[in-house]
């Protein structure tokens, strides 16, 4: 069963908690709750926890802040005060840590890579429409350490590949999703910049590009307008280059935020 802290001096996020009854069905041990900043952190370093959530209204949240910051892998879970809005929190917690320690039968467990795996498959998600309100997608950007900023402006590019079909079928022998992987991995490079970078082939003839800014970036919104510009401009060309792929630009469209791309139905 998974062991969950809470951080809290708030008196409704702690009753709320407490008034879960249920903790072994929903697959966790009952959850610890501790008030106070020095003893929690104190907590953490002498026991494992799978997952961390805080909300400290009186009291200062920087040390809390500053740990997560030095432990990347370490969940962050949302809190709530409402108890439907906290069971489904914890539904979604237990369905994340099933898939960060489901066994592939690989004794080379390499957590980083198990987290990297999860946060391109919420980008995949996200960009195809996946993501249908705004409580899912912060939940899940925080579970899985995406640093991508949540109020920054971002930006979404659509591309034609004009000779997609004849491209993936008579040259690239590895289908979309190794195409996709590669555009990821090998040219756009994640995070570049105090930028992160996605890609998505969401059809033979549509690629999909994905630029939003790094969370604690100190650059200007316009000086990350003119980085992505620059980038993805070289990018495309390098594209070209190496694997002989021709991308057109249809559209560039400016999101207020990453919220822009949740699919409200």
């Amino acid at each position: 069963m998974y062991k969950l802290l809470l951080i809290t001096d708030r008196d409704d996020i702690r009753q709320a908690f407490d008034e879960i009854d249920n903790w072994g069905q929903l697959m966790f041990r009952p959850i610890t709750i501790i008030s106070n900043v020095q003893e929690a952190l104190n907590f953490m370093n002498k026991n494992v926890v799978d997952a961390l959530g805080y909300s400290l209204k009186y009291t200062d949240a920087s040390p809390v802040q500053q740990y997560i910051n030095e432990h990347p892998s370490l969940p962050i879970f949302q809190t709530h005060h409402k108890g439907e809005a906290l069971v489904g929190e914890l539904n979604r917690i237990r369905h994340f840590l099933d898939q960060m320690h489901r066994d592939d039968g690989d004794s080379t467990y390499d957590e980083a890579f198990v987290f990297q795996l999860l946060r391109d498959e919420l980008m995949n998600q996200l960009l195809k429409g996946g993501i249908t309100t705004e409580e899912e997608l912060v939940a899940r950007v925080k579970l899985v350490r995406a640093n991508a900023s949540l109020t920054m402006q971002c930006y979404l590019f659509d591309f034609d590949m004009p000779q997609g079909e004849i491209y993936l079928s008579d040259r690239w022998h590895y289908g979309a999703e190794r195409l996709q992987n590669s555009l990821r991995n090998n040219f756009f490079g994640k995070y570049m910049g105090d930028v992160y970078y996605d890609v998505v082939v969401l059809s033979q003839r549509h690629v999909r590009v994905f630029a939003c800014p790094d969370f604690n970036t100190e650059l200007t919104e316009s000086e990350i307008r003119e980085q992505v510009m620059q980038r993805v401009g070289t990018v495309v060309e390098d594209i070209k280059d190496y694997l002989d792929l021709v991308l057109n630009l249809e559209s560039v469209t400016e999101l207020n935020s990453i919220m822009d791309l949740v699919n409200k139905q």
